[in-house]
């Protein structure tokens, strides 16, 4: 096998991706004269055509010209036709040290970048609504539509993605993703609102598959005595971070540029990503699940991790690999709905509940919401202790028996939400919320094998944005004959309640576990179990 460096591990074609790069880059810059040109007008451009720029239309085409470009670099042969799989033949194991590496230590900023930015496209639409009805003159439905076409691209974007990573490699996925957080950041100078609205859905892709392959590359790189407890601390850690740069960044720039200025933001934050490629590595378990045996020797020698025989012969790869198809076969059926029943439930919570609390609340709702928030740092570092420490299963239960009683308890205030009890169960709310949301990613990333780790990683995610598609409207309608937290909270508890009894009765514990090590079907957990208790009966 010809020698391939960790750098260029994952890019087919080294330079058909950076000329892509290169491409695209140069493509935002020539949007920019024509920002700028707008600055007596305040930067407002609608009513503008799209033609009316030889620089726009230039620039236009160099962003379709590098994307094709990179995707040509990151496309390697099929998996299928490198040959027989490795998996089985080999495991990873952790070093003599079993610690992270500073080749960890550098994954984890990188990746945790990428989720920053990840999660502050959907959070920037908060602050650009007010100044886009304005410059657009529309109403407050129609302005609506855009994170209703957001979210639904984010979750056409967790399916494919999820089947991408499966097929091209995690690190490849990724690149791809932030290559077009680039392209989209000149939605900033799309003169109409439908063309808003495409740019949002294609952006709103790219935010939806970056977040579940990220938890698939930390779950399959990192040692798992550290692994739990660090993803769990980036899911819950990045989102704070996020909404706290969009915030500020929000309340520096528009007055000045403007909300279109939102959209740009995000480009040095995207580049940085491509920059920092060297520091994110492909999965050591995917070259092996694809006999680049080589490859991930060199990868998991900077990890200071090792490859040791495994138990099985090689096996070869499945037809359905990087499809959802295998989600809902024989043995995996009840955790795909397990964990997606989990995840869809708290989509209902997120969406739906949580979207009408500063409604519900009114003018308490500037000193509610912010105070019981500050709660959910804390609340998360101490979930993922447990998650990491004592149980990943209950920790997600405990998550869940939270959101669930603070649902009861805010239903049982009726109207009266501005009481003391309000700010309780507000805390304990964002508090299990927060919890279920940061272990939920890592979660799914734990249960599934490298074969589908993917997919199943963004089977999760689209599910915990589905209920944003129809939780709202519904809520709504409850509003309008039942005013008040009662109904809408009993009605966002009950699947909550649901899915948490699922996981606490079919859940399958992580915690502290290699990867190879988690029961993948019925019969293995039934094995797991009886060789648990011959061995503390032995030890008796």
């Amino acid at each position: 096998m010809a020698r391939t460096d960790n750098n260029s591990a994952g890019i087919a074609r080294p330079w058909w991706f950076w000329t892509g790069v290169v491409l695209s880059c140069v493509g935002v810059g020539l949007h920019l004269p024509m920002f700028f040109a707008m600055r007596t007008m305040h930067y407002r451009m609608a009513g503008m055509g799209m033609g009316s720029s030889p620089e726009m239309i230039a620039g236009m085409v160099l962003l379709v010209v590098g994307l094709v470009a990179a995707v040509i670099g990151l496309v390697r042969h099929r998996p299928s036709d490198e040959g027989t799989s490795a998996a089985g033949r080999y495991r990873v194991e952790p070093g003599p040290e079993d610690r992270l590496s500073p080749a960890h230590r550098r994954l984890i900023a990188a990746l945790s970048l990428a989720l920053v930015i990840d999660v502050m496209k959907p959070a920037t639409l908060a602050f650009i609504i007010p100044g886009m009805r304005e410059e657009y003159g529309i109403s407050a439905a129609e302005a609506a539509a855009l994170p209703v076409v957001a979210l639904a691209g984010t979750i056409v974007g967790s399916l494919v993605w999820g089947w991408l990573a499966d097929r091209l490699g995690r690190r490849a996925t990724i690149l791809l993703s932030s290559l077009m957080f680039i392209t989209t950041t000149v939605c900033a100078v799309m003169p109409t609102f439908e063309w808003n609205l495409f740019m949002c859905l294609v952006m709103g892709m790219a935010a939806g598959g970056l977040l579940p392959i990220v938890y698939a590359l930390m779950a399959e790189s990192v040692p798992a005595r550290q692994r739990s407890i660090v993803m769990v601390l980036q899911a819950g850690l990045a989102t704070v971070a996020a909404y706290f740069f969009t915030s500020a960044l929000a309340a520096v720039l528009i007055p000045v540029f403007g909300w279109r200025i939102m959209w740009l933001v995000h480009f040095p934050f995207a580049v940085a990503i491509i920059v920092m490629n060297r520091w994110i590595p492909e999965s050591p378990r995917f070259l092996v699940r694809y006999g680049r045996v080589a490859e991930a020797e060199r990868i998991l020698a900077d990890y200071r991790m090792v490859l040791a025989d495994g138990d099985h012969p090689p096996a070869e790869l499945p037809r359905h690999q990087g499809t959802v198809a295998p989600l809902f076969g024989r043995g995996a059926l009840a955790k795909t709905l397990v964990v997606g029943s989990y995840a869809l439930s708290w989509s209902i919570v997120n969406w739906g509940f949580m979207t009408f609390l500063p409604t519900l609340l009114g003018k308490a709702a500037g000193g509610v919401l912010p105070l019981s928030s500050l709660l959910a740092v804390p609340g998360t570092v101490l979930v993922a202790y447990l998650y990491a420490r004592w149980s990943s299963r209950r920790t997600m239960v405990l998550s869940g028996v939270v959101t669930v009683l603070a649902l009861l308890g805010l239903a049982a205030t009726g109207r009266a939400g501005t009481g003391p009890a309000v700010y309780v169960f507000l805390a304990l709310l964002l508090i299990g919320t927060s919890g279920a949301v940061a272990t939920l990613a890592p979660y799914a990333a734990e249960i599934y094998p490298t074969d589908v780790r993917g997919a199943a990683s963004g089977f999760t995610a689209a599910c915990s944005k589905a209920g944003g598609l129809f939780a709202p409207p519904l809520i709504g309608l409850l509003l309008a004959h039942y005013p008040g937290m009662r109904i809408i909270g009993l009605c966002a508890a009950v699947p909550m309640a649901l899915a948490t009894v699922a996981i606490g009765l079919k859940g399958r514990e992580t915690a502290g576990r290699e990867l190879d090590e988690v029961p993948h079907d019925p019969a293995a957990v039934l094995r797991h179990a009886t060789d648990e208790r011959g061995a503390r009966a032995g030890a008796a």
